[in-house]
């Protein structure tokens, strides 16, 4: 999908405005965040995303929560949209393992700004275990075809144990 000049302003200033007023509330926004997720949660930077072709938008906030093997870790998202007529996109954690190069995440469904299908509001299941090492983790929004939306995906780098 390409965007006209207007519709691109449309999304930037949204963004803008979005950005501006997490941004007064966050630290860290310019650069990756690193840390071991063993400590309580451990913050991403937001991910600010347009729900195409709806007239909303997201942020999400997400942090890493503890878990009790090994090499693995969990996540949990916290979805503000606004906006009219929103459908049912997706949310997905992807990783990287940098140290063994082993790739993965998964996904789930947000209905009314709610994941589905978590434990405790929690993300987690084979697609956020990485093993140990350094883990390069984003949180990436999802239209109902598992295509990306426009968005600016929120990082975080740590290291598993």
């Amino acid at each position: 999908m390409t965007l006209n000049r207007k519709q691109l302003q449309q999304f930037s200033a949204r963004a803008g405005v979005i950005a501006a007023v997490t941004a007064a509330g966050m630290v860290g926004l310019a650069a990756p965040s690193t840390a071991i997720p063993h400590d309580p949660g451990f913050p991403f930077s937001p991910t600010l995303t347009r729900l195409v072709p709806t007239s909303c938008s997201a942020i999400i906030d997400a942090v890493t929560v503890r878990q009790e093997q090994p090499g693995t870790f969990g996540v949990r998202v916290n979805v503000t949209q606004t906006g009219e007529s929103c459908a049912d996109w997706k949310v997905a954690v992807r990783f990287k393992n940098l140290d063994t190069g082993y790739a993965d995440g998964q996904q789930h469904r947000v209905v009314n700004g709610v994941v589905q299908n978590t434990v405790d509001g929690v993300i987690v299941g084979f697609g956020t275990a990485p093993g140990v090492g350094r883990v390069e983790a984003r949180i990436v929004a999802l239209d109902a075809n598992d295509r990306e939306m426009e968005q600016i995906s929120g990082t975080a780098t740590f290291t598993l144990s």
